[in-house]
């Protein structure tokens, strides 16, 4: 929960109290806020949640304007230089939720990246998302949703070299059945 307001409190006294912060939702679902002490939050919607702290807020505060907005939670796995869970405003571009993963690896194959959610592949082929900078609401991505970015598949020389002993191991096979057959 972000809290913003433009200006300070004065009590009177000459003390200043700044309320602008990030204030964590404790796993219980309560939010410490200043002035107001432990408020429960789980069980609000964004709006109930906004009356009710207005409320509360009221009488330390002349006419407050207080606005919820939940963040969502998406784990980025894969190619990514910090892959993990994070939390982003829904509003916020697919190109910011990459950049808080620390953005893609070198050899991220980004053509084949995907979106998971309970297990399932919901999204495939989403790097027009990431290139136009959609919103997360956007591109039908929600809390509890996984981003997977493939590796790259390298062609190496070792890849190239299995290859030829493979068939090379075959046309033996071959001439030496031929061989056989011939005696």
């Amino acid at each position: 929960m972000t809290v913003w307001q433009p200006w300070r409190i004065t009590d009177g006294k000459n003390q200043t109290l700044d309320l602008n912060g990030e204030y964590p939702i404790d796993s219980r679902g309560n939010v410490f806020l200043p002035l107001i002490g432990e408020i429960k939050v789980v069980g609000h919607n964004p709006k109930t949640l906004s009356e009710h702290l207005k409320e509360k807020f009221s009488p330390y505060l002349q006419d407050p304007v207080i606005i919820v907005e939940p963040l969502i939670r998406v784990t980025m796995l894969g190619s990514f230089k910090r892959p993990g869970t994070y939390l982003i405003e829904p509003d916020a571009s697919f190109w910011q939720l990459v950049d808080k993963a620390g953005g893609p690896r070198d050899n991220s194959n980004l053509k084949k990246m995907w979106v998971e959610r309970g297990g399932k592949v919901i999204k495939k082929d989403i790097l027009s998302g990431f290139e136009r900078a959609y919103s997360l609401q956007e591109m039908g991505i929600y809390s509890g949703d996984q981003v997977f970015i493939p590796d790259r598949k390298r062609f190496r020389i070792r890849d190239a070299l299995e290859i030829l002993r493979f068939g090379v191991t075959l046309i033996n096979i071959y001439f030496l059945v031929d061989r056989i057959g011939k005696s």
